[in-house]
Order: C-alpha cells, then structure tokens, then sequence
C-alpha cells in the first residue's frame, strides 16, 4: 500500500486551478475582519486616575516640604539649654519665694529698698549674661556665671531674712 503522495492529487480537479491574484490580499483582510477588536489603551478612566494620582503626589509633596522646616527649628533646643532652663525656674521660684517672706516681715522701708536695689543689679547682670548663654550656649563659663547670679540673689535674701530675725529677736529681748 505504499503509494506516491503526488500521484492522489495528479488527478484531482483543484489540483489545476490557479488562485486568483489577489487571493492573498483577500486572505489577510478576512483574517483581520475575523480578529476581535481591540479597544483604546487610553481610557478616560485611566487618565482621570493618573491625574488625581499625580495631583496627591504634589499635594503631599508640597506639605512635606514646607512643614520640614518647621520641625527642623522646633528641634533645634538642646538638652543643656533644657537643664538650664529647668535650674533656673527652680531657682527663680525659691528667689520669688524669699522675697515674699521678706517683705511680710520687714517694717524697714529703707531697708526693703536697698536690697530691691540690689536684687535688680543682679537681675540685670543676670539678663546680660543670658543673652550671652543663647548666643554661645556650649560656653561652660557662661553656664557657671548663669548658676552662681542665681545662687547670690538666693544667698542674699536668706542672709536679709536671718539679718531680720536677728532684728527681731532683738527687740522680743
């Protein structure tokens, strides 16, 4: 049963036709009609997507951007300066506190004067030198200045509060 392929299509009708010329052209524009089409890559959707994407992106940038710096100068306070400042109400506090109970037992006017006097001396000497401790405050000289004004206005007013109960304990006699 081994036969020649070619000799089944010798006399086969189709096999003297000729294809048309245009045969192929037809071929490929059926093949293309028979395709499903494709719709468009840019959808309104899509678009309106990327835009508000786009839109956010700027948005969050522009806030990152401007608060960043804002944060940066909160930050900027250093630990010292912190302690500093903690010290220095504690002993503002007890200064305040002094001097309140000085000037409910003192009856000398004179006396009360003087040493307001002299307590805004040191107040002021103290302004001068913390206006010198923002400008440089890693300056361990400045600190110790910072610390020993407060210790003297303290010290003052306890010695004028002993000064007064010494009076005091004059007069009883």
């Amino acid at each position: 049963m081994k036969q020649d392929i070619r000799d089944l299509f010798k006399d086969d009708e189709a096999s003297g036709k000729q294809l048309p010329e245009n045969h192929r052209q037809e071929f490929y524009d059926q093949l293309k009609a028979s395709r499903p089409r494709r719709t468009s890559k840019l959808n309104t959707n899509y678009l309106f997507k990327v835009a508000v994407m786009v839109v956010l992106f700027m948005g969050l940038a522009l806030i990152v951007f401007t608060t960043t710096d804002k944060v940066i100068e909160v930050i900027v306070e250093s630990p010292i300066e912190t302690q500093i400042d903690a010290l220095e109400q504690q002993y503002l506090a007890n200064i305040d506190e002094e001097w309140q109970n000085f000037i409910s037992v003192a009856n000398d006017e004179k006396l009360v004067n003087r040493y307001r006097d002299k307590l805004d001396d040191l107040d002021n000497d103290y302004q001068e030198v913390s206006k010198q401790f923002k400008a440089d405050n890693n300056n361990i000289l400045v600190i110790e200045t910072l610390v020993d004004n407060l210790k003297t206005r303290l010290q003052l007013l306890k010695d004028i509060q002993e000064h007064i109960n010494l009076l005091n304990q004059k007069r009883t006699l």
